[in-house]
């Protein structure tokens, strides 16, 4: 949901609020995935937007040196794995899973797409990348115009009130799902159903997933593991915004 949500957002603030731009071309094709469509990545015209997973070992020098922008989108990881989990349930790609426990156990171990997510963030969070926006997925659920605001300076983009308005609207929840442009329902047969692609977007849903014992392991894990990192996630949201 995040990387998708950023997608949406970016091709908002470059088209200043105008939701035609969201209109006749999937979010796919005009952010297409550096790992997956090289080719496409190399067609587009500047500035490019670009959507990656990499973690930082593994990202273009471009990437790791500061040529290029980049914005991270952090999440909970919670709810990283709930939501990880019901995707790849729903990926005909993927291995499904047995059940939440062994999911849960493969996560720790760094076994799933991209390999660890503790790796993950430390690689980009230790990185001395000069041009690196940090944004937090529970940051744009509880305040997405403030979101914006930062995004827009950190792009060099100057929107009216009236454009991030446009912004937030047109990149709410519904909206997403509702768009078949965002919400994969024209994508090819990549999912078991591509409607449910977008679930639920909601922080704290990892609370009707974890048990008490699994939630207690993770933290210590991750406290142990995220040392040093000064990590300060949003674990729920009691009074969330409707979409």
């Amino acid at each position: 949901m995040g990387t998708n949500w950023m997608q949406v957002l970016m091709r908002l603030v470059y088209a200043e609020g105008d939701h035609k731009c969201l209109e006749g071309v999937a979010s796919w094709e005009k952010t297409p995935w550096l790992e997956l469509q090289k080719s496409k990545v190399l067609q587009l015209s500047r500035p490019r937007i670009i959507t990656s997973h990499f973690p930082h070992r593994l990202a273009p020098h471009a990437l790791q040196e500061g040529s290029a922008k980049v914005i991270y989108v952090a999440r909970n990881p919670k709810d990283i794995i709930v939501s990880l989990y019901h995707f790849c349930k729903n990926a005909l790609f993927m291995e499904m899973p047995k059940d939440f426990q062994s999911f849960l156990e493969v996560f720790i171990d760094g076994k799933v797409l991209m390999g660890s997510w503790f790796e993950h963030i430390q690689g980009w969070m230790e990185c001395k990348h000069p041009q690196l926006l940090y944004v937090m997925y529970e940051d744009m659920t509880k305040d997405l115009p403030a979101v914006v605001r930062r995004m827009c300076t950190f792009l060099g983009k100057t929107l009216t009130e009236v454009q991030i308005e446009s912004v937030v609207k047109h990149s709410s929840f519904t909206a997403m799902k509702n768009n078949p442009m965002t919400n994969f329902s024209k994508a090819e047969k990549l999912f078991e159903d591509n409607i449910k692609f977008f679930r639920k977007g909601k922080v704290g849903d990892w609370k009707n997933h974890f048990t008490v014992a699994q939630s207690e392991w993770f933290d210590a894990v991750y406290q142990e593991r995220t040392v040093g990192l000064g990590l300060d996630f949003t674990w729920d949201l009691p009074e969330q915004p409707a979409s």
